[in-house]
């Protein structure tokens, strides 16, 4: 069974060196790689917004396994 979350805002989250889109600014997904990263020295890229599920993976990025599980329209 396919489970789906309705998106309640008008942005998903990505940041410019990672491989998922995000649907929660505070998902701890996005936070442990940012934080991960800096601890590792490495420049942190900003936050790139997206509309849509659709346009977030046409750029390259899939979903978050933590709050972009299972479909997101």
């Amino acid at each position: 069974m396919t489970q789906e979350r309705t998106v309640l805002m008008h942005e998903l989250i990505a940041t410019g060196a990672g491989d998922a889109y995000h649907v929660r600014e505070d998902c701890w997904g996005l936070h442990a790689g940012r934080s991960g990263g800096e601890a590792q020295g490495y420049d942190l890229h900003g936050f790139l917004k997206f509309g849509t599920a659709e346009q977030a993976r046409a750029a390259g990025y899939r979903p978050c396994g933590v709050c972009a599980v299972g479909s997101v329209r």
